[in-house]
């Protein structure tokens, strides 16, 4: 059943600390692999470095150095954490979510006394914004990441990881033919080799390697699905009822999306007005931050463009900025228009302001694709309502 937060937090603009997750607290140089099974039962876990807070790690972090389907044993828990913003009691609803969008991590820390004492995790952040009634009157649609990708149930996990790795994204839809049959995510991939050599009694001689554990054998059968009609507020109960992050959302019978918690938190932080002149950044360093009010006059000029030109209000435009160790650039961004839902574009490239240009053209033709798509939808919608006159 949904936990009524309601009561809790209808009155207060802050979180209450009776919201927070408990979480274990780890040494820096703690090796990951003895973190890892408590970063299974817990959203994140919090690191500290000579007794002070360093970061945390989620289940995000691990999957970015999980390499060749494997952890590296001897890397400390230092080189997987990451630090990000501390909330506390006095913290704002509204710098929850953006630093929720910003650091894009399971959990923040939260704070008591200058030291970190619990969690706020995204669950219990989409409870809390059901409860203030920030996302009443919002869709599914609104809030969908899209396009859905696939994979077919017979590729093995390397090949999972590739598709996932190559399109940017966490989860997959698993198809048997041209049939919809579940879902895969970044966690049921490191998940299988994080089970300290745990076997079934009729796999206890099996030896597990890349190439012979098949997606047939940990594809997520029957996920939950949602309408890209329902109300936000219904995928909310959904994820919490069900004690998941995401639901796959379907148009009649076929999947076309993916909504997650994060996807509402982003949502809700646009509807609240909580983004300055509807446009979110993160991800900027040291050495892009100076980019950052340019970047800002960009989008709004992009919105203003987008909006006069196809008669449609924007929601927001979220950038996501990420820099790799061959300082390159991939940068996605996620423009919400008027009652089209989302767009999703990723762009790759060795120059920020390059990689950024062609970023908002490819977004733009993006745009332009799906008008005239509709344009083409409602001519022929015109032509059969015609003919149907004229008989």
């Amino acid at each position: 059943m949904l936990i009524n937060t309601g009561e809790i937090v209808a009155e207060v603009n802050t979180i209450p600390e009776g919201l927070i997750s408990k979480t274990q607290v780890f040494d820096a140089k703690t090796p990951i692999t003895k973190i890892v099974p408590a970063v299974q039962e817990c959203d994140a876990v919090v690191v500290n470095k000579n007794n002070e807070y360093f970061g945390i790690i989620d289940f995000r972090m691990i999957y970015r150095y999980f390499q060749d389907l494997k952890l590296p044993k001897a890397e400390m828990a230092s080189k997987f954490a990451t630090r990000v913003p501390r909330v506390s009691n006095s913290t704002s609803i509204d710098d929850v979510i953006d630093y929720f969008h910003k650091a894009r991590t399971r959990a923040l820390p939260y704070v008591r006394n200058n030291k970190v004492s619990g969690i706020l995790t995204r669950s219990t952040m989409i409870k809390v914004l059901l409860s203030l009634n920030r996302i009443r009157g919002l869709t599914v649609k609104h809030a969908m990441s899209t396009p859905l990708i696939a994979i077919d149930v017979s590729a093995s996990v390397p090949q999972t990881r590739t598709v996932m790795k190559n399109n940017k994204v966490n989860r997959l839809a698993v198809l048997e033919g041209s049939r919809f049959i579940g879902m895969v995510t970044n966690y049921d991939l490191v998940g299988v080799y994080l089970k300290n050599n745990e076997r079934l009694p009729e796999r206890k001689n099996y030896t597990y390697t890349p190439s012979n554990l098949r997606l047939s054998e940990i594809v997520q059968r029957n996920p939950r699905t949602i309408d890209q009609g329902r109300p936000l507020e219904d995928a909310v109960r959904s994820m919490v009822e069900n004690k998941v992050s995401s639901l796959i959302v379907t148009k009649g019978d076929s999947p076309i999306g993916i909504i997650t918690d994060l996807d509402i938190i982003i949502s809700a932080s646009a509807e609240g007005g909580a983004g300055r002149d509807k446009i979110f950044i993160s991800g900027l360093d040291a050495e892009t931050y100076q980019f950052e009010d340019e970047l800002r006059d960009t989008l709004k000029a992009f919105i203003a463009k987008t909006e006069k030109f196809n008669r449609a209000d924007v929601n927001y435009i979220s950038v996501v900025v990420k820099k790799f160790r061959t300082k390159s650039y991939d940068i996605s961004a996620r423009l919400s228009i008027g009652r089209e839902g989302t767009l999703n574009i990723h762009t790759s490239g060795y120059l920020f302001e390059r990689t950024m240009a062609d970023m908002l053209d490819n977004l733009a033709k993006e745009i332009k694709k799906r008008k005239e798509k509709h344009v083409t939808l409602r001519k022929v919608l015109h032509e059969r309502a015609e003919e149907g006159q004229g008989e």
